[in-house]
């Protein structure tokens, strides 16, 4: 009878965990909000104009290739800017960090903190078959075409226009604004480091850092239907990392147990099938999701808002689902690349594959690499690091800096959900935390989730409304920063 009672209680207590839940998402729940209507007119902008000077910007092929120190194209950039920007290049003081540009603008307040926007001039290859020639800059059905346009040209391009139009209309900022524009983040070079090096030797340090990562996207996540500001707080670090077997070798018709490929086998299974990595959901998550609940459908709200009861769990099924869920909870280790003998009949006499890791933060680089390490050990596989970096600083979200962005993307777009996101890939802004608290991911250009994926890829695009409205978030961005009053939180 006793047992009888206890299982009711518990039953009773689930049912009632239940309920409250369950009320909770109810309760939590909004409507997608409108976006702020755009008006190119009344906003004195010039579609055509600031369109063709992305498109010129374009045409200039600055493609990154390991291995090429041919800096032609990047110093053809480097003159083309000059003559769309003539007001930037007589007022802005210029530096030249080989090949990497730093702009300075000085403010009214030389005693207020700077700050810096970022957007790298170099791209990838330009493969396949694309509707425009990629380097054409074809200006066609409202868009902007051609390599860069959205990494990150576009948002270059923004930023430089306008500043010129603020020049022209006599504004000066209120504290100095930086402009950085690396030459070859797309190959992780070394353009930021050595631009942040450069600041850092001055006694730099920087009220606020901003680089590509986020933009204003639809239908982010389970049930959102409309725009969202996507904000990037902080990076996971990563590292390409070789893993070598080694063997006697011989001839294929003789085989022997535990040979290269059989212990790389073993080796990547365990990798791919066991718990090698802690599953966690770290307060950044937290916070996304904390922003992202109440405009989605009730099911995920259910869950996603009612952390303090599937909190504990909820990184156990993360993991189970894979792709981008597992990969905010754990640090994730995938293998890319794979090499033996030159001969099918051949034992190799030593195997390797290659892995791409990416480190979360409650687990990051030392850590994880330690735990990859001895379970080769054990497996007597040898382990070299390529390249490697830790996760970046979680970007400060009390600062007056992280504030003014968020009140910069609701003049702009109007009241739509600002989420602050992990960032799975890499920037070149991570190097920029050495002296700035407050650095993000974000550009404020609005793009479907095809634009978003035409980056790397084929018939790169955007629009020129997108472009446009950027333009007019970074006037007034420029414009207003440290003379707007903030509510303090």
């Amino acid at each position: 009878m006793l047992a009888l009672y206890i299982i009711l209680t518990i039953f009773g207590i689930i049912i009632l965990l239940m309920c409250i839940a369950a009320i909770n998402a109810a309760m939590m729940g909004r409507e997608f909000p409108d976006g702020k209507k755009f008006d190119m007119e009344n906003d004195g902008i010039d579609p055509d104009r600031h369109a063709k000077s992305l498109s010129e910007i374009i045409k200039v092929p600055t493609v990154s290739r390991y291995g090429n120190k041919d800096m032609t194209q990047i110093y053809r950039l480097h003159s083309k800017l000059e003559q769309l920007y003539p007001n930037i290049h007589s007022v802005l003081e210029k530096v030249d960090i080989d090949g990497a540009l730093l702009f300075k603008w000085k403010g009214e307040d030389a005693s207020a903190s700077p700050i810096l926007l970022m957007s790298h001039m170099d791209v990838v290859e330009a493969t396949g078959e694309w509707k425009h020639e990629p380097f054409s800059g074809t200006i066609d059905d409202g868009k902007i075409w051609g390599r860069g346009a959205v990494d990150t040209k576009g948002s270059l391009c923004a930023i430089l226009e306008a500043v010129e139009h603020l020049i022209e209309d006599g504004v000066t900022p209120h504290c100095d604004v930086y402009i950085a524009s690396s030459n070859n983040e797309e190959i992780t070079g070394d353009g930021a480091i050595k631009t942040v090096e450069y600041l850092y030797e001055k006694g730099i340090e920087l009220d606020l850092v901003m680089d590509e990562g986020g933009a204003v996207m639809s239908s982010v996540a389970g049930g959102m239907s409309g725009s969202s500001a996507m904000v990037g707080i902080f990076e996971k670090g990563r590292a390409n990392i070789k893993f070598t077997a080694y063997s006697p070798g011989g001839h294929a018709s003789t085989p022997f147990k535990n040979n290269p490929f059989e212990r790389l086998a073993k080796f990547m299974h365990t990798i791919e099938h066991k718990r090698v990595f802690k599953k966690k959901l770290t307060e950044p998550v937290r916070h996304m999701y904390r922003a992202m609940t109440p405009y989605m459908s009730f099911r995920y709200r259910f869950v996603l808002g009612n952390l303090w009861l599937f909190g504990p769990i909820l990184p156990y099924f993360m993991g189970r689902l894979g792709g981008q869920a597992n990969a905010l909870v754990s640090t994730t280790c995938v293998f890319t690349m794979a090499k033996g003998s030159s001969g099918a009949n051949v034992i190799p006499q030593q195997a390797s594959v290659t892995a791409n890791m990416r480190f979360m933060i409650h687990q990051g680089l030392k850590e994880s690499y330690e735990k990859v390490a001895r379970l080769a050990a054990s497996l007597d596989i040898d382990m070299e690091m390529i390249t490697g970096f830790d996760y970046s600083k979680v970007a400060n979200m009390k600062t007056y800096a992280y504030k003014y962005v968020e009140h910069s993307i609701g003049e702009c777009f109007g009241d739509i959900p600002i989420i602050p996101y992990v960032m799975m890939a890499g920037t070149d802004s991570r190097h920029y935390t050495k002296i700035c608290d407050c650095v993000l991911r974000f550009v404020p250009l609005m793009m479907t989730n095809e634009q978003l994926a035409s980056a790397h890829a084929i018939d790169e695009n955007l629009s020129i409304e997108s472009l446009e409205r950027a333009i007019i978030f970074y006037k007034n961005f420029i414009k207003n920063y440290g003379r707007t009053e903030l509510e303090k939180s």
